[in-house]
C-alpha cells in the first residue's frame, strides 16, 4: 500500500507518516522544506520518497501533480494535510497572506485530488483524506480568511465524496479542534483566537488516529474530538448567535490559553 502525505514535515503530518509507517505502508512525503522531511524520514522504519513542493506556488503544485501521475499511478491514499493559519483582521493582513491561505488550504488540495482521481477511478479503489479544521464549520473574527479556505474545502469534499463513491473511492475530511503544534503555539502567543482553548487541546497523534479511521471507513466527516464539534456545528447553523455570546466564550478561552501556556512553559512578553 502506498500513501502520499502533504505537510509531512509538520507535527500532524509527521504523526500521520509514523502511523502509516507502523502499518507497513510505502510513503511519499511532501513538504516545502526538505530538511523537515529528512528529520521525519529518519524516524521511520521504511525509507520514504521525499518531494519538496511549495503548495502556495501553482507551478510547484503542477510539477507535483505531474510527478504523481507519472510515477505513482499505484497510489492508494492521498492525504492533503498541509495548511496555513495566520491570525489577524482581514484589513491588517497583506494580500499575499490572504492569497497563500486560499492557495495552500483550498486550491492545492483540490488540484491534487483532481490529479489522482482518474487513476483511482480506473482501479476502482482508493482513499483521499483532507485535514480540515473546526474552522471549516465556524468562522470567528481574526480567522476569516482561514475559515473561508476551510469552508471551501469542506464544501468541495461534500460534493466530491458523492461523486467518487460511485467509483469505489473514499473521500473524507478530518476536523480537529485545537492541536498541539507550532501553529497553535504561535496563535497562543500572538493573538490567535482564545476559543481554541475552550476545549481540550489534542495531540498530533490524535489526528493521525482519526486519519487512519477515515482511510478505513471512508466516512465523510470525522471530528477530533467529537465533543468539540457540537458547539462548532451549533454556531455553524446559527452564526448570528456568535457575537452576543462571544465575550463569555472568550473569557473561558482565555483561562484555557493561560493554562496551556503555563503547561508548555512558554514565556509571555
Amino acid at each position: 500500500m502506498k500513501a502520499l502525505v502533504t505537510g509531512a514535515g509538520g507535527g500532524i503530518g509527521a504523526a500521520i507518516a509514523r502511523a502509516l509507517d507502523a502499518r507497513g505502508w510505502r510513503l511519499v512525503l511532501v513538504d516545502r522544506e526538505a530538511g523537515l522531511l529528512d528529520a521525519v524520514a529518519a524516524g521511520l522504519k521504511t525509507p520514504p520518497e521525499k518531494l519538496a513542493c511549495d503548495l502556495s506556488s501553482r507551478e510547484d503544485v503542477e510539477r507535483l501533480c505531474t510527478a504523481i501521475m507519472r510515477d505513482h499511478a499505484d497510489l492508494d491514499v492521498l492525504i492533503n494535510n498541509a495548511g496555513i493559519g495566520i491570525p489577524g483582521a482581514v484589513a491588517d493582513l497583506d494580500q499575499e497572506v490572504l492569497d497563500r491561505h486560499l492557495e495552500i488550504n483550498l486550491r492545492a488540495p483540490v488540484r491534487l485530488m483532481r490529479a489522482v482521481a482518474p487513476q483511482m477511478i480506473a482501479r476502482g479503489k482508493g482513499a483521499m483524506v483532507a485535514t480540515v479544521s473546526l474552522g471549516g464549520i465556524i468562522s470567528l473574527k481574526d480567522s476569516a480568511i482561514y475559515s473561508a479556505s476551510k469552508f471551501g474545502l469542506r464544501g468541495f469534499l461534500a460534493g466530491f465524496h458523492q461523486e467518487m463513491a460511485a467509483h469505489g473511492v473514499k473521500v473524507s475530511g478530518v476536523y480537529p479542534a485545537a492541536v498541539d503544534t507550532p501553529m497553535l503555539h504561535h496563535e497562543a502567543l500572538h493573538g490567535g483566537s482564545v476559543l481554541n482553548f475552550i476545549d481540550k487541546v489534542m495531540t498530533p497523534e490524535d489526528v493521525a488516529a482519526a486519519t487512519l479511521k477515515a482511510i478505513d471507513s471512508g466516512k465523510l466527516e470525522i471530528y477530533v474530538p467529537w465533543s468539540a464539534s457540537i458547539l462548532a456545528r451549533f454556531f455553524g447553523a446559527f452564526p448570528w448567535m456568535i457575537r452576543p455570546l462571544l465575550p463569555t466564550m472568550e473569557k473561558i478561552g482565555e483561562k484555557g490559553r493561560l493554562k496551556f501556556i503555563a503547561r508548555k512553559g512558554f514565556s509571555v512578553e
